[in-house]
C-alpha cells in the first residue's frame, strides 16, 4: 500500500489485520506489511506487525508476466544460495509467506495508470488472496495483463455486485465471491473520546450544532483532468454556506494526508474553508487523528457528503446517511449494492457533475431517507466472509 497517512489504506490494513487475528489467533501468525511508507507505519501499527518492508521495483513492471514469473523463479532458486544477498527484502519475504494478501481495495484498476506496478504482486509464486476487492475498469492491455496473472490467485472475494459481473466475465475461473469492503469492521473511535477530539484537539465546540461530515479530495484533483479544479472548490463551499444558512455546521475531513501534497487532503480542505462565508461555523480537522478516529467522528454526525470511499464506508457501517461523490467505478457500485439502485441514483453523482444544488438535494435525499443501522450489520456480516475465507484457505 502507499501508507497509513492515507487513512483509507490504514483503515484496510487495520482491518485486514484484526480481521486474521479474530478468526486464525494471534499465536503463530506473523504478518509483514510491504509499504512505500515503511517508517511511518512500521511505528503506527507497532504491535500488529512483524516486519515491514518497501515494494521492490524488481522485476520491471513493463516486463510480460511470464518474464516476472521466471524473475522471481530466479530470486527463489537464489535464496538458496550465498547470491541471496542480492535478492530484495521484500520479494524474499513474498517468496517465504504462505499467503499473499493483496490491501488494495481497488489498486487493480487503470484508473491510476499504475496497474502494472501492483500486479507484479500476482507472478510471485507465492499465494494470492484478493480481499474485497474493486476490479476495473482495465484497459484492454491492462485486462489481457491481469487475465494472464491469475495462476497463483488462489482466493477472489469483491466488495461490489459490478466487479463481480465483471470478473465472472472476464476470469470465470477464479470464482469470485461477493462479500462486503473489509473496513466495514474497523472499529470507531469511542463517542465520548471522538467528540473531545473535535472539541479539544481542534479547537472547534458542538455545543448543540448539527453536524454534517464532508471529506474533500486532494487526490483525484490530480489524476481527473477532466474535473475543473476551481469549480469543485467553488461549488463545494457554495454548498458548505447554504448547510450554515440551514443551522449546520461542517466538519471538513482530510481523510489522506500522504507527503506527497497532490494527494494531501489538507491542501483541499484548507482552500475550502477559505472561501466559505463563514469559516468560524465550521471546522477543518486539522489534528492527527486515525481512520477509526475519523470513523468515530463521523458517527457524530448526521449525514456525511463524501469523496473519499473509506470516509463513506464508515458513515454506512455505522448507518450515517451518506452521499458520495464519485471518481471511480468503486463509489457508484458500492453505494448501489448498499441503498438499492433507485436510492443510490438520488445520492451518488460523478465528480464532473458537481453542483451545490445538487449537493443540497443529494444531501436532503440521503437525509429522508434515515438511518440505516440494519443495512450495516448485514454488510458487517458480509465483511466476516473474507476472514473465514482465508481460514478455510489456510487450513486446506
Amino acid at each position: 500500500m502507499t501508507g497509513g497517512r492515507n487513512r483509507g489504506c490504514e483503515a484496510l490494513v487495520s482491518s485486514i489485520t484484526e480481521g486474521l487475528i479474530r478468526e486464525l489467533g494471534g499465536d503463530n501468525l506473523k504478518l509483514s506489511l510491504h509499504t512505500q511508507d515503511p517508517v511511518y507505519d512500521r511505528e503506527h501499527f507497532a504491535g500488529l506487525l512483524t516486519a515491514t518492508y518497501s515494494p521492490s521495483n524488481i522485476p520491471p513492471s513493463a516486463m510480460a508476466p511470464r518474464g516476472q514469473r521466471f524473475c522471481y523463479f530466479a530470486a527463489k532458486w537464489a535464496e538458496r544460495t550465498p547470491l541471496r544477498r542480492w535478492v530484495p527484502r521484500s520479494v524474499a519475504d513474498g517468496l517465504k509467506a504462505d499467503l499473499i494478501i493483496a490491501t488494495g481495495g481497488d489498486t487493480f484498476t487503470s484508473d491510476y495508470r499504475a496497474f502494472a506496478k501492483h500486479a507484479r504482486i500476482l507472478q510471485l509464486g507465492t499465494p494470492v488472496a484478493m480481499l474485497a476487492h474493486t476490479i476495473g475498469p482495465l484497459t484492454a492491455p491492462d485486462e489481457k495483463r491481469f487475465v494472464a496473472s491469475t495462476r497463483y490467485i488462489a482466493l477472489c472475494t469483491v466488495r461490489e455486485s459490478e466487479t463481480l459481473e465483471y470478473i465472472n466475465h472476464i476470469a470465470p475461473h477464479l470464482q469470485p465471491e461477493l462479500t462486503a469492503d473489509v473496513a466495514f469492521l474497523l472499529p470507531a473511535t469511542a463517542p465520548h473520546i471522538a467528540r473531545n477530539i473535535i472539541e479539544v484537539d481542534n479547537g472547534f465546540l458542538i455545543g448543540k450544532r448539527r453536524l454534517a461530515g464532508l471529506a474533500v479530495s486532494t487526490g483525484l484533483l490530480s489524476y481527473r483532468p477532466d474535473v475543473d479544479v476551481d469549480r469543485y472548490v467553488t461549488e463545494i463551499a457554495a454548498f458548505v454556506d447554504d448547510l450554515n444558512s440551514s443551522g449546520w455546521s461542517v466538519l471538513l475531513i482530510p481523510h489522506v494526508q500522504e507527503t506527497w501534497r497532490k494527494n494531501n487532503d489538507i491542501y483541499a480542505c484548507r482552500d475550502m474553508i477559505r472561501r466559505v462565508r463563514a469559516p468560524l461555523e465550521n471546522a477543518v480537522l486539522y489534528s492527527p487523528m486515525s481512520s477509526s478516529d475519523f470513523k468515530g467522528v463521523i458517527g457524530l454526525c448526521d449525514a456525511l457528503v463524501g469523496s473519499r470511499m473509506h470516509t463513506n464506508i464508515a458513515a454506512m457501517s455505522q448507518g450515517v446517511p451518506t452521499v458520495a461523490i464519485a471518481y471511480s467505478r468503486k463509489a457508484r457500485a458500492t453505494m448501489r449494492d448498499y441503498y438499492g439502485a433507485a436510492v443510490a441514483e438520488q445520492i451518488t453523482f460523478d465528480v464532473t457533475e458537481i453542483d451545490r444544488h445538487r449537493l443540497r438535494a443529494a444531501f436532503d435525499h440521503a437525509l429522508a431517507n434515515r438511518t440505516t443501522q440494519s443495512r450495516a450489520a448485514e454488510m458487517r456480516q458480509l465483511a466476516l466472509q473474507n476472514f473465514v475465507r482465508v481460514r478455510e484457505f489456510l487450513q486446506r
